[in-house]
């Protein structure tokens, strides 16, 4: 199989349907022959009943659901565990990233190891903005992270990845980071961001920030031990 397409979902069932939609126009320009992984996140709306009709209606289509609410990161993990592509594909279930962005990463696949998205002309609320801002900003000092746009869930990977980078916790944010960490080859590209046509964003910004400081220094160790382990060996 050339790609798995992995979305995870919480309370988008106003999005659902047109997502889908816009997935399979977009794939059916490319003739790869692929596959369309859900993982609901424990949704409280009519999210889980929307995926049941799209399993029915596509054979292309899987769905995972959480019992209890797990977070973004093991929502990704699960629906990597469960895929069979050659390449991953990543995307949000809010609809604000186009899939058919996903088209201008094609080019790059023979250079590179993973390609991700920088939002163009963003469509989010100032304070996220912000928050994103204050976030890349401590990333750069702490880590020496020069990943323009960490938050742009449109992202396209070879397999090699997730069977290296086992275990992302609370890490999807830092998930270009980790892959730089670990030697891949990165190219960053501009991709369209439009607003959310239903329901509201699922992730509270104090949280995030309080979380990501502690995802960051977490983070900063590991780098450290990374870089001792490295020296250790060239001894």
């Amino acid at each position: 199989m050339d790609l798995s397409i992995v979305v995870p979902v919480h309370n988008e069932a106003g999005n659902l349907a047109v997502l889908q939609k816009e997935i399979i126009e977009a794939m059916a320009k490319t003739g790869f022959e692929y596959e369309i992984i859900y993982v609901d996140d424990a949704s409280s709306d009519s999210s889980g009943q929307i995926l049941k009709g799209l399993v029915e209606e596509d054979q292309k289509v899987k769905v995972i659901s959480f019992e209890r609410n797990r977070g973004q990161s093991e929502a990704l993990l699960a629906g990597f565990k469960n895929s069979q592509g050659r390449w991953i594909l990543t995307l949000d279930a809010d609809g604000q990233n186009p899939p058919e962005d996903f088209s201008q990463f094609i080019p790059f696949c023979q250079s590179y190891d993973f390609i991700t998205g920088i939002r163009k002309n963003r469509k989010d609320r100032f304070i996220k903005k912000a928050s994103s801002w204050v976030a890349k900003i401590f990333r750069r000092l702490v880590l020496g992270d020069t990943t323009e746009d960490t938050g742009c869930s449109l992202r396209m990977f070879k397999r090699e990845i997730i069977e290296t980078i086992s275990d992302l916790r609370n890490f999807h944010r830092f998930f270009t980071f980790l892959v730089r960490l670990q030697g891949f080859s990165v190219k960053e590209t501009y991709v369209q961001h439009r607003q959310r046509q239903s329901g509201q964003s699922n992730y509270r910004t104090w949280g995030r920030l309080w979380q990501g400081w502690f995802d960051l220094w977490s983070l900063y160790r590991l780098k450290k031990r990374m870089a001792r382990h490295e020296v250790i060996n060239q001894r």
